[in-house]
């Protein structure tokens, strides 16, 4: 198999544009395993209400297998693992409650979205406003990627596993990697669109700019 080349790599991140299935065996063990990947359920934002983005959402047109990701950490946070539950061993379950009226409900479609964690003790809630269509990360901040989640909803998942080094093998924008680089952690990320790995990888780098500038 022919090493994967990074999209993007620093001392602290480490980039690959490409299927993390072929990827993953060249990364071998990591601390933790943080990640939002397509959910099975045949997402295309285009249908919603208010929506901001057209097309669909990359594998997302048949149930998604964990499997490949349960054996790369002794951490792992998988969100929408609901919607692939008999799929996953036993564990425990992260509740982002993202409701502020039933009004706002109706709009966002759900008013709260959960996370399998391979810890079976863990039951916490996040509670943190959803950006809507607009955003993500507050007002005038725009969102970049159809199910991007929030920055500090992922730094609050970090926090909840222990290690250096994390891991998301469907990156998205990005999200993940900010909040790794915001709160001091390693990151590892995989993204098979390539327009969606090049969004990753400026934002990260502005992340660790606004780091290097914070301590300068």
């Amino acid at each position: 198999m022919t090493t994967p080349v990074p999209y993007f790599q620093t001392d602290d991140v480490t980039l690959y544009c490409g299927d993390c299935l072929e990827i993953l065996p060249h990364i071998g063990k990591v601390d933790a395993v943080v990640t939002d990947p397509p959910y099975g359920i045949n997402y295309e934002a285009s249908r919603y209400q208010n929506a901001r983005f057209s097309g669909v959402i990359a594998g997302d047109s048949k149930e998604f297998d964990p499997t490949p990701l349960l054996s790369l950490s002794k951490e792992t946070v998988i969100w929408g693992g609901n919607n692939f539950a008999h799929r996953l061993p036993a564990g425990g379950w992260l509740c982002w409650d993202k409701r502020t009226n039933e009004r706002a409900d109706r709009i966002l479609g759900s008013p709260f979205e959960l996370a399998w964690t391979s810890k079976r003790t863990r039951y916490k809630i996040k509670r943190l406003m959803h950006g809507g269509a607009v955003n993500a990360d507050g007002r005038g901040i725009k969102r970049v990627h159809p199910t991007q989640k929030p920055i500090a909803l992922m730094e609050w998942c970090i926090s909840l596993v222990k290690g250096e080094t994390i891991l998301d093998p469907f990156m998205g924008s990005g999200t993940t990697g900010v909040a790794c680089v915001k709160t001091g952690r390693k990151f590892i990320g995989i993204e098979l669109d390539p327009a969606y790995c090049e969004i990753a990888k400026q934002r990260i780098e502005k992340a660790l700019a606004d780091r290097k500038q914070a301590v300068a």
